[in-house]
């Protein structure tokens, strides 16, 4: 689904801010040299314009030659236009201003109660894993040698070069770099992720567009939050495995960036459709 089916009023919005800018340069560029000459430094005949006083409507060769005047930056009405855009970017700015108050201010008022949630889950976390270090410990007193006769005799049976697993202090702890057998330590679905979350995390200092940019670090965060939450794994470049409650401070940080993240991209889009696709920052 694109963004104009998800978002139709912000989509019909957008067109008619295009229209009422175009209508009111013509009208401009009209008052200032007549119908004839507007014609003429539009490139249209004089029975275009007649029709547009008629109906008040502008058909897409008329607006494809006032964006064209626009982007050329002729005469005083096209300068008249750039000062409405000035205002317009004024406008946007205050409007970014506004929500990112708004996204704080949520925020804000949501924090203390996630951290008393955060607090009591930490510690249901810490004596789950008190249990099952317990557990663990158990378990090997009661394996003794014949596991170790049993993997000696697999060895043998075989004779051929397996992929050891990789020795790692922390099993959960992602490397920033591709192991040999790694997917012995994470199964083969986390690896698979892991292997997409590298790339993205290579792609984000890449990019030069803005826009791209801005889908790269989606990509990754997304990536981030589904390994760290489904995967329970903790990711680079923190060096001893995180909590629950690490990890759910992980996964919300992420989140706020992407908040963060949407309202750039579109302030971007709202940005460049203003100004033809040349505001490039």
């Amino acid at each position: 689904m694109t963004e104009s089916e998800q978002y139709p009023e912000t989509s019909r919005s957008l067109d008619s801010l295009r229209e009422m800018r175009l209508t009111a340069l013509l009208g401009d560029l009209m008052d200032e040299q007549g119908k004839t000459q507007a014609a003429k430094t539009l490139g249209v005949s004089p029975r275009t314009l007649t029709r547009f006083e008629d109906g008040r409507r502008l058909t897409p060769t008329l607006a494809g030659a006032l964006e064209r005047h626009l982007l050329e930056g002729g005469g005083s009405a096209a300068a008249t236009q750039r000062h409405r855009l000035g205002m317009l970017e004024d406008g946007l700015k205050e409007l970014e201003r506004t929500l990112r108050e708004e996204m704080a201010a949520l925020r804000k008022d949501g924090e203390t109660a996630r951290q008393e949630q955060a607090q009591a889950l930490g510690e249901l976390a810490r004596r789950v894993a008190a249990l099952e270090k317990a557990g663990h410990g158990a378990a090997q007193a009661n394996a003794g040698t014949p596991a170790a006769g049993t993997q000696a005799a697999s060895q043998g049976e075989t004779g051929k070069s397996v992929v050891e697993r990789p020795r790692r202090v922390y099993p959960d702890l992602v490397t920033a770099e591709a192991e040999p057998g790694e997917e012995l330590v994470y199964g083969d679905a986390a690896t698979a992720l892991i292997a997409r979350w590298r790339e993205a995390r290579d792609a984000v200092p890449r990019t030069r567009d803005t826009l791209d940019r801005l889908n790269a670090r989606e990509r990754r965060y997304e990536l981030e939050i589904e390994l760290i939450e489904t995967h329970e794994l903790t990711l680079p470049p923190a060096t001893r495995p995180w909590t629950w409650g690490d990890r759910d401070q992980e996964v919300r940080r992420r989140n706020d960036a992407l908040n963060e993240l949407m309202v750039d991209r579109r302030m971007l889009k709202l940005r460049r459709f203003l100004t033809f696709g040349l505001w490039r920052k």
